[in-house]
This record gives C-alpha cells, sequence and structure tokens, in this order.
C-alpha cells in the first residue's frame, strides 16, 4: 500500500495576528504519511503557529490546510485525530494524570473500559506506570512532559505534534528510550 505523499498540507498559508505583519507568509508543505519532520527557526520566525495552525488552535489567514485530502482550517481541535505536546505541556493541574489521559478520550466518547486499556498502554509507553493517581504537582519536570507525551499518544492520533517535547527529559529516559 503506497502511503499519501500529501497527508498534510499546508496550501498558500499565511498567518497574522495583528492585519499587518505577516509571521507565516505563503507556506506550502506537503508532508507524506508517517514522515518524520523537523521545523528549525529562530524564536518567533513562526515554527508554533504553524503546528498551533494545523492542530486548530489558530486559523490561518489565508489559505488552507488539509489533511488526508480534506481542508480542516474550520474543523475544530478535537475532531482533527491530532494529538499535541505544548511546550509548556498544558496538563490540567486539577486532574489526577489518569484524568489529563482520560480528557481526550472522554470527549471523543471512548468508553471506559478502552480508556483504561489505552490508558495503561500509553503510561507504559512513557514508564509511568503506577502514577495514574498523582497529581501534575507531585511530579518532576520530566514527569510531567512524559504525561504530556502519553495524553498525545493516548487516543492514536493520526498525527502527533511537538512543539519543543524533549527538553525537559532526562538523559537516563532519552537514552533507553533512543530518543
Amino acid at each position: 500500500m503506497s502511503k499519501n505523499k500529501e497527508f498534510v498540507k499546508f496550501e498558500k498559508v499565511d498567518k497574522s495576528y495583528d492585519g499587518k505583519i505577516l509571521v507565516v507568509k505563503d507556506l506550502n508543505l506537503d508532508i507524506s504519511e508517517g514522515e518524520f519532520i523537523t521545523m528549525l527557526g529562530p524564536s518567533g520566525s513562526g515554527k508554533t503557529t504553524c503546528l498551533m495552525m494545523l492542530a486548530g488552535f489558530e486559523t490561518p489567514t489565508n489559505g488552507e490546510i488539509y489533511l488526508d485530502k480534506n481542508p480542516i482550517s474550520n474543523i475544530p481541535p478535537h475532531k482533527r485525530g491530532i494529538g499535541m505536546v505544548f511546550q509548556n505541556y498544558a496538563l490540567f493541574p486539577h486532574m489526577t494524570v489518569y484524568e489529563n489521559l482520560a480528557f481526550p478520550l472522554r470527549v471523543r466518547k471512548i468508553s471506559k473500559d478502552d480508556a483504561d486499556k489505552k490508558i495503561d498502554k500509553a503510561l507504559s509507553m512513557v514508564s509511568l506506570s503506577g502514577f495514574e493517581n498523582r497529581m501534575p504537582g507531585q511530579l518532576s519536570g520530566g514527569q510531567q512532559q512524559r504525561v504530556a507525551v502519553a495524553r498525545a499518544l493516548v487516543f492514536d492520533p493520526s498525527v502527533v505534534l511537538m512543539d519543543e517535547p524533549l527538553g525537559a527529559l532526562d538523559k537516563k529516559f532519552k537514552r533507553k528510550h533512543a530518543i
């Protein structure tokens, strides 16, 4: 089976926050299914803005973004099938680790039994089994980051976006998981 060469497509995408200055200008980008890409550039060059537009938290000023050949600029974030790990983790501080991972599943109306299985699998993937009842404030920065990664993966998204997701992970964890 051949992979979709335009699984994610930015077509003539512009983004302005003030109506004057373009932080993203005429972005044309095709990303193949299964492809891993990295965006590099100085602070303020629009990397996070591009991720936020793809995830649905920002809307392009001009142009269109496609996912699997479908335009998505007007689709809400929770209906895009995209997992996102934010630079600041964005964990809900008043929820346990389990509840943080259950949230995207609940929004997608996944049964509790299926959710429990998915949460166990995601926590195992990031070596945090047994941490389900901890609050984010009871975790180290690296552990919080791993919870954020698990939350992005727990619902089996078609695309995973990561905005500087590995900065707080300790060297031992990175080495063990070949990160």
